[in-house]
C-alpha cells in the first residue's frame, strides 16, 4: 500500500509532523517494501486551502492512505472523495517509527474509514441532514436584514 506520512524532513529518520496540510514534507512509503520517496509540500505556506491542496496532491500521487496527527474537515472531505483512507493520532516520533507503528496496527482509521467518521465526512461535504442553526444562532446585528440583533 502507498502510505503518506506527514514529516518535518525528507528522510525516514526525520521527525513526523502532526499537521496534514501544513506539514513541510510528505513521505510516500510503500508499506510492503519500505521504499520511500519525499515530496516537499508546496502548499504548506498557503494563506488558505492547504489541506484541500494537500489532499489533491495525495490523489495525484495515487496515495492509498494518509497517516498524520490531525485532519481538518475540508481535508477529510477531499480525501474521502478521493477514496483515500485516513489515520490520525500521529505523535512525536520519526517517520520510520511511525511506519513500524502503522504496520503493527496502532493507528485506527479516521474520517470516512469509520462509521462515525462517515457521518462527519458526509456532513462536512455538504451532504448532512441540514437541521443545524449555524454558529450564529440567528442573532445577527440587525443591520444586514437578518437576525434579531440590537440596533
Amino acid at each position: 500500500m502507498k502510505l503518506c506520512i506527514t514529516a518535518a524532513g525528507n528522510t525516514l529518520s526525520a521527525p513526523t509532523d502532526s499537521a496534514f496540510g501544513r506539514a513541510p514534507w510528505f513521505m510516500f512509503v510503500d508499506t510492503d517494501s519500505g521504499a520511500a520517496e519525499a515530496l516537499v509540500n508546496s502548499s504548506a505556506d498557503a494563506v488558505q486551502g492547504a489541506g484541500i491542496a494537500a489532499a489533491q496532491l495525495m490523489a495525484e500521487h495515487k496515495v492509498e492512505a494518509v497517516l498524520t496527527g490531525r485532519l481538518g474537515p475540508k481535508a477529510q472531505a477531499a480525501l474521502a472523495a478521493a477514496g483515500i483512507a485516513m489515520h490520525e493520532g500521529l505523535g512525536r516520533c520519526t517517520v520510520a517509527e511511525a511506519l513500524a507503528q502503522f504496520r503493527a496496527g496502532q493507528y485506527s482509521a479516521a474520517g470516512a474509514g469509520s462509521a462515525a467518521g462517515a457521518a462527519v465526512s458526509a456532513a462536512s461535504a455538504g451532504q448532512g441532514p441540514g437541521r443545524g442553526m449555524g454558529g450564529g444562532r440567528g442573532q445577527g446585528c440587525g443591520k444586514c436584514g437578518g437576525g434579531r440583533g440590537r440596533r
